[in-house]
């Protein structure tokens, strides 16, 4: 996804073309167990509640509530979707009930650029210092959207997606030798990717904070009638 900048000089000197380095298409990085396809087409959606107006997540990307969305954009499909993510402190929360498995650097160039911008345009801190995935082993379909479930995670995470597919690759000449991989095949853009606007409280907490508005509430009735 490209940002581009134009302008034209009275004199007919050829054109200038301003491209912003944070606005450039994202590129596969291997990781874990997990191999990038030679293609990789960045038409994995994160759908927020909101936008962040900045590099990432710039329509829908926000993510304030207690869930987000996973949109497979054009023809792709995906059997698995995998969740990798950046934190400006340590690892931590769950998505659909499992924990990040740590990484030591993030699975998709261009990325931590974006993600610096745009915490810095948010207010929400410095640049990401851990990275993690979460293997959702669940399938997406063309066009489909994927609901994730997300407990306790920090303000300023940055959510990308990756689908994973067998693809199938052979051999010329006479005798062809086919061999079938789970790759990646399709990954986020950083204008379509997530960014948690606030803490995503664990399911505990927001126990503890009905009971508290509950007790705060009869306080404050029996001060009145008193």
């Amino acid at each position: 996804m490209f940002s581009r900048g134009v302008k034209f000089f009275a004199n007919s000197f050829p054109l200038v073309l301003l491209l912003s380095v944070s606005a450039l298409a994202n590129t596969c990085n291997n990781f874990a167990t997990y191999n990038c396809a030679q293609s990789t087409p960045n038409t994995v959606h994160i759908l927020g509640q909101g936008p962040t107006n900045s590099s990432v997540g710039t329509v829908s990307g926000l993510i304030t509530g207690n869930s987000f969305g996973v949109q497979m954009m054009g023809n792709g499909s995906a059997a698995d979707i995998i969740i990798v993510a950046a934190f400006t402190g340590s690892i931590g929360g769950t998505l659909n009930g499992q924990t990040f498995t740590g990484l030591s650097s993030f699975p998709e160039g261009g990325a931590l650029g974006a993600i610096s911008t745009t915490l810095s345009a948010l207010g929400l801190g410095g640049s990401p210092t851990s990275f993690g995935y979460v293997d959702l082993h669940t399938p997406l379909a063309s066009n489909g959207t994927l609901l994730v479930n997300v407990s306790g995670l920090p303000t300023g995470t940055a959510i990308y997606g990756m689908a994973l597919n067998t693809v199938t690759s052979c051999t010329h000449g006479k005798h062809p030798v086919c061999t079938s991989s789970d790759l990646i095949t399709n990954i986020t853009p950083n204008s379509e990717a997530g960014l948690t606007g606030a803490t995503v409280p664990e399911p505990g907490t927001l126990s503890l904070l009905g009971t508290g508005l509950v007790s705060l509430a009869g306080l404050i009735r029996r001060r009145f009638v008193s």
